[in-house]
C-alpha cells in the first residue's frame, strides 16, 4: 500500500503538470490574436463561496466584470479572466482584444501568466516522474 500511495502522488503530479503546461501554451498560441489595447473600467466584482479549506476558513470563487469602449462601441459588463485582491470597483486595468473582434478580450499580461503555468507545470511533472523513477527503483 505504501509503494503505491508513494507513486499516486507523483502520478498526480504529473497530471496537474501536463495539464499546467498545455494551458500555458494554449494561452500562448492565442496572444497573437490580441492585437489593440485599451483601458476598461471595473463595473462589478462578485464574490461567490465555495466552502470551507481545512483549517476552517471560507473559501470564495471571484468574478470580475468591465466595461470598456473601442472605436465608440461599448462593450459592457464582461467577465475579465482574472482576478487580485487589490482590484476593486471603478479601477482602470489594460485589456489586450481581437481588432477584428473586439468582444474577444483578455488580460494585458498573456505571456507572463503562460510563462509561469508552463514553468509551474514543467516542475511538477519533473518532480513526479523522478518521485516516480525514486518509488520504483526503492526496494
Amino acid at each position: 500500500m505504501n509503494k503505491i500511495m508513494r507513486i499516486l502522488f507523483p502520478i498526480i503530479a504529473i497530471a496537474f503538470g501536463i495539464f499546467a503546461i498545455v494551458s500555458g501554451v494554449q494561452k500562448m498560441q492565442t496572444k497573437d490574436q490580441y492585437d489593440a489595447s485599451t483601458t476598461a473600467v471595473i463595473e462589478g466584482i462578485e464574490r461567490e463561496w465555495t466552502g470551507v479549506d481545512e483549517d476552517g476558513f471560507d473559501e470564495y470563487d471571484y468574478k470580475v466584470y468591465v466595461t470598456y469602449e473601442v472605436d465608440g462601441q461599448k462593450y459592457e459588463n464582461r467577465e475579465y479572466p482574472g482576478y487580485n485582491s487589490s482590484m476593486q470597483k471603478g479601477d482602470e486595468i489594460e485589456i489586450v482584444y481581437d481588432s477584428s473582434n473586439p468582444e474577444h478580450f483578455a488580460e494585458k499580461n498573456i505571456t507572463g501568466n503562460s510563462i509561469i503555468f508552463i514553468a509551474v507545470g514543467a516542475v511538477l511533472t519533473l518532480g513526479g516522474v523522478v518521485a516516480i523513477i525514486k518509488a520504483v527503483v526503492r526496494p
